[in-house]
């Protein structure tokens, strides 16, 4: 059955994107190859104004393009947000995770803090993440962890993060164990976002294509992880070799996502977009700008003609631009 274009209450959860600035230059991130918007932080005035629209917000993201720990009020924001109820949490590369910041975030009450490795050595670090910092990243998350644990703490959860690829793949059992040194409980494994630059590319990908010896490395890590007493999961709500495996390819792969109905993504500019991948898969990135939270009212938007036009064209068989072949390029 369609579903309708109209949505009668606001989302409750909410995707806003802190900055779009970022000190690494990841090879597998669109921003490193192309700006699609100005520079900019988005302030704690303005995030006051755009969820103070919403009558309940159950989660708030609080990454997008660019690094959140760059924003010099990213700590007053989760505070605002946790005191208006909401599950916080974001997506970070650690590099300025200083000490006095790890408190203060976990002062804040953020929920989660997740934290983009994709390697276990500096060198494959360096190769895909375009910034030598392997050290640096791997203590600062050792000292929040340590930190967490003087002060008898259990928030944020803490975990880490491995961009699967051919070029690092070798390395996720000693990833794993780079977890268990550091105190880190949970491993989570993604798949690539197929941008077409740098590494994001079709033949570093491993969905629906994985080889004998890659099968076993899966094999390994998960095993490593089981006697570690380390979570290793994938993203998608799914485990790294059900992620990777990949199934029959659907006519409609997109179809199966909720997030036209259930959650928007704002940009630092207030640009509203369908979800946090659209900068990555969109063509036509202009033509995924479904209004403005910053100009407008976000109930406006919501229910605006152009989501209106978008949630019909998603329930045809000729998608929005940024959803052709999603489904098939990530995990949902």
């Amino acid at each position: 059955m369609e579903r309708p274009r109209v949505v009668a209450s606001l989302p409750r959860s909410l995707y806003l994107e802190t900055t779009n600035r970022c000190d690494s230059k990841c090879q597998t991130c669109a921003r490193t190859f192309n700006t699609v918007e100005p520079p900019k932080d988005l302030t704690l005035i303005e995030l006051r104004g755009i969820v103070d629209q919403f009558p309940v917000l159950d989660r708030v993201v609080l990454h997008g393009i660019g690094e959140p720990l760059l924003n010099r009020e990213l700590v007053p924001m989760v505070a605002y947000l946790k005191a208006k109820g909401a599950m916080v949490l974001f997506n970070s590369d650690a590099i300025t995770l200083t000490p006095t910041r790890a408190r203060q975030l976990i002062e804040s009450g953020l929920d989660e803090y997740r934290v983009s490795v994709d390697a276990a050595t500096r060198e494959t670090y360096l190769k895909i993440r375009g910034v030598d910092r392997f050290d640096r990243v791997v203590g600062n998350v050792q000292t929040l962890v340590e930190l967490l644990r003087s002060l008898d703490r259990t928030t944020p959860r803490v975990s880490i993060w491995f961009t699967a690829m051919r070029v690092n793949l070798e390395e996720l059992p000693a990833f794993v164990r780079l977890a268990e040194k550091i105190g880190v409980p949970e491993v989570y494994v993604q798949r690539l976002v197929l941008y077409g630059q740098g590494l994001a590319v079709e033949a570093q990908s491993l969905h629906g294509s994985l080889q004998e010896r890659e099968e076993r490395l899966l094999e390994e890590a998960e095993r490593v992880a089981q006697t570690a007493g380390i979570a290793l999961r994938a993203s998608g709500l799914t485990t790294p070799r059900e992620s990777l495996t990949g199934t029959a390819e659907s006519k409609r792969p997109w179809a199966g996502c909720q997030r036209p109905w259930t959650l928007s993504y704002v940009t630092a500019n207030g640009n509203v977009l369908p979800c946090c991948v659209s900068p990555w898969v969109a063509k036509n990135y202009s033509g995924t700008v479904l209004g403005n939270a910053l100009e407008q009212r976000f109930h406006d938007i919501w229910n605006g003609e152009r989501y209106q036009r978008f949630r019909a064209d998603f329930e045809s068989d000729t998608p929005p631009d940024p959803c052709r072949g999603c489904g098939r390029l990530w995990s949902i």
